[in-house]
């Protein structure tokens, strides 16, 4: 029978023909093998130990070995990797009981398909076999499609939601803690939210977790060991750097090894819980504002890179908000600091006003008069006064001037060579008077000549507004002036022994329309020490403060001799 059947179909790999109708037998144990010979699915016709009896010409071709090669061999001897245990159990069954099965055959080493049958008949075993890794591979690429489609949908509902959200308050931490919230458990099971905070730390804002003990273990963890914009990785990482950070498997192996030599720290990370996280920046504009952190204690849950893409959209979003609510927040800085400062800027031009405007009045009244009465000193004293008010409102003006100068990009300098000890000399008389009226003594000390490429008019007007500052605030007490040079760089030293600054106030100490006392015992438009400040950094120098609460008040300006090249 095997060699009837070899002379009856064509050999694909040695190209024999098929023998003559007249000579071919017909059939195989009852069975027409010309009809099989024609099928396009692999049929193998096997005893009922597996032994293969025939094999059509499309098996030859499906699987690479000649007819010749198969016949009298046991089937799942020829294809062990394909044939595995179970098709075994399921040949003997169709064997022994003549039931026939239909089932999917996976071979995963050549990622290759099949639908097989088993059918007894004549008491032989017919297994038919047609390959569909065709149709699985297009079927993969369909339901890939499908989850995208599905997880996009998703993805979009949640960030629609996210939107609504983050666009509910323009308040910061509350935007945050909302978010935290949203983002738990949909797409976490724990999720924070930190900001760069002082001195090289991390400041968390917002957390939120699926069990409400993670929170007080998190929180305990992070008191023990805190975060620091230095770590080498995590969120102190992706704060100093602005780039997204993914671990998709956290194995303790790994934190055995990196914690090696801190057990109690490795016990403690290893009790958190964390299998994987996902920490991705909050920038605007070019400028982190914080980090978004998904953290997945679920051995189940895989992240993803979809679900990195999503949480920088999550961020994206967050941080366009924060923006927002910054700017916002500014807006009504701004909006207070112009009604302080119109308030202010009212009652600063108003005051001279006044008593400019009955001095000419009292003096209208002498001159009409022209009472013998009255004395010229008396005359005098109210020319002067006028001349007071008049220089009060001068300085005021200029100083809402140079604001608009400055602001508008327009601080002109005229350099010249200039000796700031001799301007020192020349400008200590003109607060002889205003020294007088509040018991102050003005101490020099500008023994040599201290020359350098200034702008007079700037340096007298630091000089100005340095020297008032100390008179006003020095509460009567003596007041220091020192000016000094060496081979780079000269130096204007005012000190006084006056009130003092605290040290929150020392930061907004230069700021526009920044006043630390009180209006109503100081007067001033908060603009003197701010147009300092710019003075000096168009001179290329800088100003340095000293204060504490009733400790006085130490101002240094540093100016380069010559301009930088």
């Amino acid at each position: 029978m095997a060699r009837t059947l070899t002379n009856s179909v064509e050999h694909p790999l040695t190209g024999q023909g098929p023998a003559s109708a007249d000579s071919r037998e017909p059939d195989v144990a009852g069975i027409d093998t010309v009809l099989l010979d024609q099928l396009p699915e692999s049929v193998a016709v096997c005893s009922a130990d597996a032994v293969c009896l025939y094999v059509n010409p499309a098996m030859e071709r499906a699987f690479g070995r000649s007819r010749l090669d198969q016949l009298g061999r046991v089937l799942w001897e020829l294809y062990p990797d394909m044939l595995g245990a179970t098709f075994q159990e399921r040949f003997r069954r169709v064997a022994a009981t003549g039931v026939a099965e239909e089932f999917e055959c996976h071979v995963a080493q050549r990622e290759r398909w099949f639908v097989k049958r088993l059918l007894r008949g004549h008491g032989r075993v017919y297994v038919f076999s047609r390959e569909i890794t065709a149709e699985k591979k297009q079927e993969a690429t369909l339901r890939g499609l499908y989850d995208e489609t599905r997880r996009a949908q998703r993805h979009a509902a949640f960030l629609a939601q996210a939107s609504e959200v983050l666009a509910s308050s323009l308040e910061q931490e509350q935007i945050l803690q909302r978010m935290a919230h949203l983002a738990v458990p949909t797409l976490a099971d724990g999720c924070c939210v930190d900001i760069p905070g002082p001195d090289g730390q991390v400041r968390r804002i917002a957390m939120a977790c699926v069990r409400p003990d993670q929170v007080e273990l998190t929180q305990a963890f992070h008191a023990r060991y805190p975060l620091r914009m230095d770590d080498a990785g995590g969120i102190g990482r992706v704060l100093r750097v602005g780039v997204t950070e993914f671990v998709p498997e956290l194995q303790p192996a790994l934190l055995e090894q990196a914690l090696a030599g801190d057990p109690e720290r490795l016990q403690a990370t290893l009790a958190l819980g964390v299998k994987s996280y996902i920490s991705v920046p909050l920038i605007s504009r070019g400028r982190v504002l914080g980090a978004l952190t998904l953290v997945n204690t679920d051995a189940v849950r895989r992240y993803t890179q979809a679900d990195v893409r999503l949480a920088e959209d999550l961020a994206r979003r967050a941080a366009a908000s924060l923006d927002n609510g910054r700017l916002y927040m500014e807006a009504q800085d701004a909006v207070r600091a112009r009604d302080t400062f119109l308030s202010v800027a009212s009652h600063e031009l108003n005051t001279p006003l006044t008593s400019l405007t009955l001095n000419v009045q009292a003096l209208r009244r002498d001159l009409e008069s022209r009472s013998a009465a009255t004395p010229p000193e008396a005359l005098g004293a109210k020319v002067v006064a006028v001349q007071r008010q008049l220089s009060r409102l001068s300085s005021l003006v200029r100083e809402l001037l140079d604001v608009s100068r400055i602001t508008a990009g327009r601080l002109r300098l005229e350099r010249e060579e200039l000796d700031l000890a001799a301007l020192a000399r020349e400008m200590v008389p003109r607060f002889s008077e205003d020294l007088s009226r509040a018991g102050c003594e003005l101490r020099l000390d500008a023994p040599g000549p201290a020359t350098g490429s200034w702008d007079r008019l700037r340096l007298e007007q630091v000089f100005q507004n340095l020297l008032s500052n100390a008179i006003k605030y020095g509460r009567g007490r003596p007041i220091e002036l020192r000016v000094g040079a060496d081979a780079e760089r000269a130096w204007l030293v005012v000190r006084d022994e006056g009130v003092g600054i605290p040290p929150e106030g020392q930061a907004r100490l230069f700021q526009r329309f920044e006043r630390l006392a009180s209006e109503r015992h100081y007067g001033g438009l908060g603009l003197g020490l701010w147009i300092v400040k710019q003075i000096v950094d168009a001179l290329e120098g800088r100003i340095l403060v000293e204060s504490a609460p009733g400790r006085g008040s130490t101002f240094t300006v540093e100016l380069p001799r010559q301009k930088a090249r």
